[in-house]
């Protein structure tokens, strides 16, 4: 049956690393350079926690004359709209100039918007500041994420590429902080102060960025194969030219992209070409929309007024439970990050989910009660936005990105990548757009429709989200390609085509026993 097969097991093969990437000098760095991509995360994060503690900072509202919730509905979507063209962008500028490239040039972009964003004067130009910032970001969150994946150690692949968006939430902790600190200040440097701080994440980002390698598929893709395997034997195994997991990823690598190339996958409309690739669609479209329209995109973008709502309308009370919230969520999701290898994707995904159903079930009942006058149940309310964010943090905040970027063979990464950003930028814009209005016309009856939304999701993901866990990212595309694949995949194998059948049947049974 397609997908059955099994090919080696990486974790089995010799490597020249310690069992530690800290206690391993070239494991450092390739852990320094992974962090420096979740730059790309960590502004984007820092953004959008700033969005929602600008609206609790009276200075801001009164300087930009208390906008309506159209006008909030404008300013935060500005931010998001951009995203349809950057991330094409972003595919087509590392089609040509590299990943590594791309991430910097996108970097120099958001930085721009930030400064725009920082001196404006006027709703229009706060708007355009960050139109330019989205554009930026979104064409760095085309790419960063697959370069990522390129880079990272085998070992270290799926926590740290699930530690990816988490990230989101440590410059979210950053950014309501700031906000909190600066309540105290009078006048307009109340917000510009944290708004002016954003310039450190792309700043960040562009240091690290300069010193990182190309992925080595980038460049096996453009026949340098020679620099590939040097990045490889580099950061994979301290110099050490014939490493045997080295060999074994150069090898894989290479079969993977040949195979891709003499079935020239290369363009968007091979998604549609093969069952693989539409069920690869499916899901890029499925998780794109649901990324947003779970009902986080409520309480990410608008809790301000939803507190306000439930009567604790203080804004230091606001800017407290927002932090705590952003701390509770790097906590949940950096555990996720960790274990996710250990747990599967599917487990997580359904898990979650669920988790979120029911806790939106509690604030839409408490929330009604609130409103036909049980004071007490707006305070209640509280607890379940921290059980619904610890629920969406087991899954949908560490593999928003990694899980599209891992199902995807090196041809469709970035493409695939650009599909995703534009489908969950358009998802978001539109949430962003109608929640303020929802929430005004319907209140606490909003809710129902994300428990609709999260019930259909259980369904679909069992459905359709295969498990993912302990593959390469060249083996993850048996899963979806079949027989195709695996002959691929043993095609790899060289001269250890013996020695692989014995690791299939280790990890048969390995798997098996869990």
């Amino acid at each position: 049956m397609s997908g059955t097969a099994q090919t080696t097991d990486y974790r089995l093969i010799p490597n020249n690393t310690h069992k530690w990437w800290f206690l391993d000098p070239c494991l450092r760095w390739n852990m320094l350079h992974c962090m420096g991509l979740c730059g790309a995360m960590f502004f984007n994060g820092y953004d959008g926690s700033l969005f929602n503690g600008l609206q609790s900072i009276s200075e801001w509202t009164e300087y930009f004359n208390h906008p309506s919730s159209t006008i909030l509905g404008l300013m935060n979507s500005a931010g998001f709209l951009p995203g349809c063209l950057a991330s094409f962008f972003g595919d087509a500028m590392q089609h040509f100039f590299g990943k590594r490239t791309t991430v910097w040039v996108s970097s120099v972009i958001a930085l721009v918007g930030v400064i725009v964003i920082s001196v404006s004067t006027s709703v229009g130009m706060f708007c355009g500041g960050r139109a330019i910032m989205g554009f930026g970001t979104s064409a760095a969150l085309a790419v960063a994420p697959a370069h990522l994946q390129e880079i990272a150690h085998p070992r270290y692949r799926a926590p740290v590429s699930a530690f990816f968006t988490a990230i989101y939430y440590l410059a979210a902790i950053i950014s309501s902080a700031v906000c909190l600190g600066c309540l105290g200040i009078v006048g307009e440097m109340a917000w510009r102060i944290p708004a002016w701080l954003q310039v450190c994440g792309p700043s960040v980002t562009l240091i690290l960025t300069a010193t990182m390698p190309e992925s080595p598929r980038w460049l096996v893709r453009n026949r340098r194969l020679e620099d590939a395997r040097k990045v490889l034997v580099k950061y994979h195994a301290n110099g050490l030219e014939d490493d045997p997991l080295v060999d074994y990823e150069f090898r894989e690598i290479c079969a993977a992209i040949e195979e891709e190339q003499n079935a020239k996958q290369i363009k968007y409309t091979d998604f549609l070409r093969t069952p693989g690739n539409r069920h690869r669609l499916m899901i890029l479209i499925v998780q794109g929309i649901s990324m947003n329209w779970v009902g986080n995109g409520i309480i990410s973008y608008y809790l301000s007024p939803i507190l306000t709502s439930l009567g604790i309308t203080s804004t230091r009370e606001q800017l407290t439970i927002l932090t705590c919230l952003h701390v509770w969520n790097l906590i949940i999701a950096t555990s996720a990050s960790v274990f996710i290898d250990k747990a599967g994707r599917r487990p997580l995904w359904l898990s979650a989910t669920a988790g979120q159903l029911l806790s939106l079930v509690a604030v839409m009942g408490l929330s009604a009660a609130y409103s036909h006058g049980v004071e007490k149940a707006g305070v209640a309310v509280i607890p379940f936005f921290f059980i619904f964010y610890g629920s969406y943090d087991i899954a949908y905040s560490p593999m928003s990105y990694s899980y599209p970027v891992e199902i995807l063979t090196f041809s469709m990464r970035t493409k695939g990548a650009a599909i995703y950003i534009t489908i969950s930028t358009l998802a978001v814009a539109l949430n962003t757009w109608v929640n303020p209005i929802a929430l005004a016309a319907l209140a606490w009856k909003y809710y129902g429709v994300y428990i609709a939304i999260n019930a259909v999701l259980i369904v679909i993901i069992y459905l359709g989200f295969p498990e993912t866990k302990n593959r390469t990212i060249e083996e993850v595309a048996i899963i979806f390609d079949g027989d195709r694949a695996i002959a691929e995949a043993y095609n790899a194998s060289g001269e250890n085509g013996d020695a692989r059948s014995s690791s299939i049947e280790i990890r048969e049974e390995s798997e098996a026993k869990e």
